[in-house]
């Protein structure tokens, strides 16, 4: 069910911006990072993938048609850059505490195996 909200999500978000070509990008950038923000929480590996692609396209605009842009509006896009960026930093070190989390609940074995493995070099020298 996540998924399918997510996927409507990114299908309203395309069409809001094809239907709205006159919403300037710094806009649109902002718009869709305050989305991600207010939707990420319980997203999936699969769903951030989606968001970056859709993202790159952004940025992809903006890389095009830097030169046309205003100070101001570009200030206003690297904001949004920011972030976006803040929120799959913020995205990875969660993914990273669950992942340390699991290796410390795993240590105590991983230890005891591999010190047994010196345990039996020693029982078979002593016999």
């Amino acid at each position: 069910m996540n998924k399918f909200k997510h996927l409507i999500f990114v299908l309203l978000f395309v069409m809001a911006l094809s239907a709205c070509s006159s919403q300037s990008l710094s806009s649109q950038i902002d718009e869709y990072v305050t989305d991600v923000e207010t939707s990420c929480e319980a997203w999936t590996e699969e769903d951030w993938e989606i968001s970056q692609q859709e993202y790159a396209k952004l940025l992809e605009e903006y890389e095009l048609n830097y030169d046309t842009y205003t100070q101001e509006e570009k200030n206003a896009i690297n904001k949004a850059i920011g972030r976006y960026n803040g929120l799959l930093i913020k995205h990875g070190i969660q993914e990273a505490g669950s992942a340390l989390k699991d290796l410390g609940e795993r240590i105590p074995s991983l230890i005891e195996g591999f010190m047994s493995a010196f345990d039996s070099e020693e029982g078979e020298s002593e016999e």
